[in-house]
Formats: C-alpha cells, structure tokens, sequence
C-alpha cells in the first residue's frame, strides 16, 4: 500500500470511517502531519476538527532518539526501560519545557479557541501514520481524561504490534492497512512525506470562510467584511464571444470553506452563474462550499401536481451536482421546499428585525395579521418577538377566476402589521388590506422578507391605507426602489450572527 501524500492518505481514510458520518464525534489531528489528514476527514464526514498535541521527549544524549511523550494535559507515556536510565529530575524538566511547546502551537494554531467538549462523544485520533506509537498513547491517555464515550485511532498505516498496543489501552483502531511486515518507517509508504510547516498548518485551521459575491451583492458582502465576520475573496464571471459563461477565481481557496452571496432568482443568468462559481469552487479544493441566498427563488414551486415543475426538488439536485454542500437564506417559503433539498438548509428568521421596527415605532398595540394561512408562523414570530398581547389574526386566501379575495379571521385593532415572506404583485396583500379596512383598521403597515415589486399593481396598497413597507436588503432591487414610504432593513445581523454560531459549534 502507497499513497500519493498526505491528501490522499486523508481521503483513503475517511472511506475506512464513513461509518462515523454526520455522528456525534470529534476529529482530533496530531499535529504537523496529521492535520492534513483530519482537514480531509472532518470535510468528508460533516465532524467538527480540533487539535491533540502530544510532544516527544528526545534522550538527553540523542535528542532523535524518544524515549518519552507527554501530552497537554500533563500525561507522560514513556519506553520504560530507557526511562530507568535518565536522571527523573531531568524528565521532569524535559516533559514541562514540551508541555509548554505543545501550548503554544495550540495557541498559535487555533488562535486560543478552546477545545471542543468530548464528554460522551467518539474522539477519532488522526495522524499520517504510526510506528512505535509512543506519541499516539500519549494523545490517547489525554483524550481519555476528557471523557469521550469513544476513542478510535486512524491512521493510514500502522504496524500490528503498534495496534494491538493501543487496543490494549481501550482504543479502536481504523487504518487503511496494517501490513504483517512493516517497513520500519512511516514515510516509506509514501511518495510525497515532506515535512509540514506551521504556516500550512495554520491555512489548513483557518476557521473564517473565503466570503465570494455576485456584483449585485457586493454592498451586503462589503457590510459583512466590515462586519469583521467573513474575508472576501475575489471571483469574476464573463463571457467569452460566443456568450458562454465563464469563472476565474484568483482567491486560492484549497482546504477552505467557502461561501458564495448571490441570487438564483431570474434573470436566469443569475442562477447559471452561482452554479458554475460554486463548482469552480469546489473544484479548486473548497474543503465546504455554502451557497449564501438570501432570497431563495423556485421554492414556491414545492407541490407534486400533476403535469407541472417541481422546482424546488430540480434546484436541490442542480445544487448538489454543482458542489453545493449546504444552503443558508432568509425565510424560505416553506418547509416543504426544504425537505426537497438534498443538504442542510438554514433559513433564519428576520422576526427580530421586524420586531425591533415595530418597538422603535411604538407599534406594541397594533394587530399583527397573516395575509393568508401559509404566513401563520412568521406572522406569529414577529407578534411574539415584539410582545404585542393582542392575539394574532388572519386572512383565509380564496382563489377565483376573478383573482385573490379573502375571509378575515378576528378584528383588527385601528392600527395594523401585515406579515409575509414576499411582496411579489402584490395581488395577496391587497385582499387582506381590503378585509382589514372594512373591519376598520385605519392604519396598515406591511412587513415582508424579500421586496420584488413585480409589475405595477402592488403600488395600489397605498390606496388602502397602507403607509410603510418595510422590506429586507434580501433582494437587491428593494435597495433600488426610490418611495421614501418603503423603508429597507439589513439582513447583515443575521447573517453575521449565523456564522458566528456555525464558528462557536
């Protein structure tokens, strides 16, 4: 058995631990080497990474030689025989001067993150291989001192002495191949072992995502660097002269997670273009690329009806097949679109930042009505977010070869707060605002995620009383729109705060 480095070693490992996929275990790389391998494995398998740094104790008279390691939490494992032979005050002092060592490379590594809790989890110990193992028992029994309800040690290759040693001290062991005759040596086994540097490692640990951006999205990308929560890298997408598309990403992204702010809603060039950066992405080494749609179009398009698209269940599949491994928007349109996706979906909720207007605006004793039953839960999240006690009310949508009418559900205080995820025509929104004028609320202001503005019809909402819109910044041509009565909200705060979460986890 052969591999081709250290890459490739990760990669033949996490097929021998796909059992471990999506489970709740840790992946713990020995440093230097070993973090090359764990990045691989923790992006194969979707499992958080950290560190365990055990140090080797070298012979006073012959530093390569080890004859002891110790590890972060002060557990010493060592050759007993040659231990016998060394003056113990000079151990003592040999085993804090690395204790010390393996501190400050974690400090310098992970930038003082601390580590993740083990308490009742698998620990999966990774390294590029193990001979004696001397270094990996002293990983063990610190890991072990955590307790994790688990410990597997995978390495690529590893004599079967050397395994069946660290059975014996409670751990599994996963490798690629445990050859009856060793060659003596790790590096044998591979065609490229040179020496890992700390700055690669301190690359491969990067925890911030490269943030990429369509040119539309460029301001809320700019906020968010700002922000401090994301670095921007740098892609282009033109066309060569026949009109085909084509992507350029001159930020190098390899081993690290990625995020692409754009659009897949029409013009249809916005969705090709966001497929074609991501797999650009992907295939440039990516170790996690995030498609970042504030405004997730085709979910309305999530009913099995006979004869008609399902798009919401083609656009999961285009994503996945173009390198998408997780989508983060802003109050999907349904849950049942989500399901339809083959990865995770966050849809975050901006019940907050509705909230937060309604507050500021004195608004505490205004009705908070859904225009129809789908808008039921997000109407209700911004009701209960900004304490308004009035009880929620609704509008029953009926469709007629008329158009849109509805039922109202409750009566309205005289001042009322329309909840939905889109103002697209407007067609929805008027029914309601009719019902609502009728049972006399004399004051409407309307709340929605995503401003479209489609057409021209929604501009009668200021005939029914109606005097605010408040949008998102989720579509970019809200941010266009010159009626001073349409106030737009950034999502940036959820967004930041979203990525902040995902780093903590």
């Amino acid at each position: 058995m052969r591999f081709r480095d250290r890459r490739d070693a990760g990669q033949q490992l996490a097929q021998v631990l796909e059992p471990y996929r999506h489970t709740d275990s840790v992946v713990f790389a020995l440093p230097r080497g070993g973090v090359v391998l764990g990045v691989e494995i923790a992006k194969a398998l979707h499992l958080p990474l950290d560190l365990v740094i055990p140090r080797k104790i070298g012979h006073p008279f012959n530093p390569e030689y080890a004859i002891c390691a110790t590890s972060e939490g002060g557990q010493l494992i060592c050759n007993e025989f040659e231990r016998t032979h060394v003056d113990p005050q000079w151990l003592e002092g040999a085993a804090a001067r690395e204790r010390e060592e393996a501190a400050r490379r974690r400090q310098r590594y992970l930038h003082g993150r601390p580590p993740i809790p083990l308490e009742g989890k698998t620990a999966i110990l990774v390294d590029d291989g193990i001979a004696t193992g001397l270094t990996m028992r002293a990983a063990l029994a610190d890991v072990q001192q955590r307790h994790p309800n688990k410990v597997v040690i995978a390495v690529p290759i590893i004599p079967p002495e050397t395994a069946a040693l660290l059975r014996s001290e409670g751990a599994e062991v996963a490798a690629v191949d445990i050859p009856e005759i060793f060659l003596g040596a790790v590096g044998a086994y591979y065609d490229d072992f040179r020496q890992v540097t700390d700055e690669e490692v301190i690359t491969l640990l990067r925890e911030d995502p490269l943030l990429f951006a369509q040119p539309a999205y460029r301001p809320l990308a700019n906020t968010l660097t700002r922000a401090g929560a994301l670095t921007l890298g740098e892609v282009t997408t033109e066309r060569f002269p026949n009109g085909e598309l084509y992507v350029s990403v001159s930020t190098p992204v390899r081993g690290l997670p990625s995020l692409l702010l754009g659009a897949n809603m029409p013009p249809d060039e916005h969705l090709l273009s966001l497929l074609l950066v991501c797999h650009t992405l992907k295939k440039e080494g990516a170790a996690r690329v995030t498609a970042l749609l504030p405004y997730l179009a085709y979910t309305r398009q999530d009913d099995d009806a006979a004869g008609q698209s399902m798009a919401a269940a083609w656009l999961g599949q285009i994503f996945q097949a173009s390198g998408i491994d997780a989508v983060i928007t802003i109050d999907i349109h349904s849950e049942e679109a989500r399901t339809l996706m083959p990865m995770r979906v966050t849809s975050l909720s901006p019940a907050s930042l509705f909230a937060e207007v309604i507050r500021d605006n004195g608004w505490r004793d205004a009705s908070v009505v859904a225009p129809d039953e789908g808008a039921l839960a997000r109407s209700e999240a911004v009701r209960h977010a900004a304490g308004i006690d009035t009880p929620l009310i609704h509008c029953v949508k009926v469709r007629t070869p008329q158009g849109v009418s509805s039922a109202l559900q409750g009566t309205p205080q005289p001042r009322a707060v329309i909840v939905d995820d889109m103002l697209d025509t407007g067609g929805t929104l008027l029914a309601c605002c009719r019902e609502l004028r009728q049972a006399g609320a004399e004051e409407i202001r309307i709340m929605v995620t995503h401003g479209l503005f489609t057409g021209e019809r929604w501009q009668q909402l200021w005939e029914h009383g109606v005097t605010r819109i408040y949008c998102t910044d989720s579509v970019p041509q809200a941010c266009r729109m010159s009626d001073d009565r349409i106030v737009v909200i950034s999502v940036q705060p959820l967004i930041a705060q979203e990525l902040r979460t995902a780093r903590a986890a």
